[in-house]
């Protein structure tokens, strides 16, 4: 699944970046994984966060670039610290070890090869709550 990093067309912008050898497209996404925050959300839509909070991941960076964006600071100017894709499957099951109702990857677009990873390396581990795919 890493190897869409070479010639990246995740996101409709197709703008076609080798994000494995450092090329950076319209995202400004890289090959790691950028997380501005991960915790415990508890004022999601109710159906999401229901009554054990939802174990929510906020990454870094959007293909949209909107520029009334609620989370500015983290879509666009880059706010975060890069994880490997092992240390976002830990978060995913400290996530799920603090009782959380899910996992919920907001605005996870630009990297989903690397969470499709994480998911694999963090289900061996136990992960067994649903994942929510909160995007643009």
């Amino acid at each position: 699944m890493l190897e869409k990093l070479e010639n990246c067309t995740i996101c409709p912008h197709q703008c076609g970046v080798d994000r494995k050898k450092g090329q950076i497209g319209r995202c400004q996404a890289k090959d790691t994984v950028k997380i501005a925050l991960y915790s415990v959300h508890f004022f999601e839509e109710p159906c999401i966060s229901g009554e054990k909070g939802s174990g929510t991941i906020f990454f870094s960076h959007c293909n949209l670039n909107c520029l009334y964006c609620q989370n500015y600071e983290i879509s666009q100017l880059g706010k975060g610290k890069e994880y490997t894709i092992e240390q976002l499957a830990e978060i995913m099951l400290k996530q799920q070890n603090l009782g959380v109702a899910n996992i919920n990857l907001v605005t996870p677009t630009s990297y989903v090869p690397q969470i499709i990873e994480a998911i694999k390396i963090a289900k061996k581990n136990g992960l067994n709550i649903p994942i929510v795919y909160n995007t643009n």
